[in-house]
């Protein structure tokens, strides 16, 4: 119980620092907006810009809207929390590599937020985007947008997608059934789907995210391999 109490110490305070570190960039408007439009620009060039099709096959149902929401938020931080305990008190090993990922990947990410602000769709509905967890929110939503801890032009890379990647990774690794193969497979590529659905981040937002934290989770994989090989023995001449 004490190993538990410090590691979750150890990642509150590091997310702590990590929200405030996020949250307190926020002031670059103009440099953010226009970051955002060039994004938007360069995916119509690279015939990546798939936001406004996939707003639109949800936007006719409050359904869809509310399953867009839901992934969003619930398969975000809730998510995480509960993986985190689960594979703490059942797959230590695993929960390193996943712990040091994340930490890397948020180190990461709040060197790219401080020096790319980047508005979302959402923050541009003069482009015909719209907020859906404005439009259609339930009060736990309303958590994320506590001021303090939001930079609205924290886009680029999006960690949403980036977390659920690792949270996929982690669950790919605990188990050979087919179901919870399917499982970890999905988390990322829902999370894909509705940070796009909700406006809350561009396509290119998502890639980002995913070379992201693939990288930090590759480089934490082999530093770990890397720290348990048997060191060389030397014979005395």
């Amino acid at each position: 119980m004490r190993d538990f109490l410090r590691e979750l110490v150890a990642v509150a305070v590091a997310a702590l620092v990590y929200y405030l570190v996020r949250g307190a960039v926020s002031d670059r408007a103009e440099e953010a907006f226009q970051r955002g439009r060039d994004i938007l620009d360069l995916e119509q060039r690279l015939r990546l810009d798939w936001e406004t099709a996939i707003q639109e096959a949800i936007l006719g149902s409050n359904a869809l809207i509310d399953f867009a929401n839901g992934t969003y938020f619930w398969g975000h931080m809730p998510l995480l929390i509960v993986l985190a305990v689960w594979l703490w008190r059942s797959h230590r090993t695993i929960w390193r590599t996943f712990r040091n990922a994340l930490l890397v990947s948020a180190a990461v990410g709040m060197v790219c937020y401080f020096l790319f602000p980047t508005a979302p769709p959402r923050l541009m509905p003069e482009l015909g985007y719209i907020d859906t967890l404005a439009l259609r929110a339930a009060p736990a939503y309303q958590a994320q947008e506590v001021g303090l801890f939001v930079n609205p032009y924290a886009a680029l890379p999006s960690l949403h997608v980036g977390w659920a990647l690792l949270a996929g990774l982690a669950v790919w690794q605990t188990s050979r059934h087919p179901l919870m193969r399917a499982f970890a497979v999905a988390i990322p590529l829902s999370q894909s789907w509705a940070v796009v659905a909700t406006a809350n981040h561009w396509t290119l937002d998502a890639f980002a995210g995913i070379a992201v934290c693939a990288i930090a989770w590759l480089i934490v994989a082999l530093s770990h391999r890397l720290s348990f090989r048997t060191p060389i023995q030397f014979d005395r001449g």
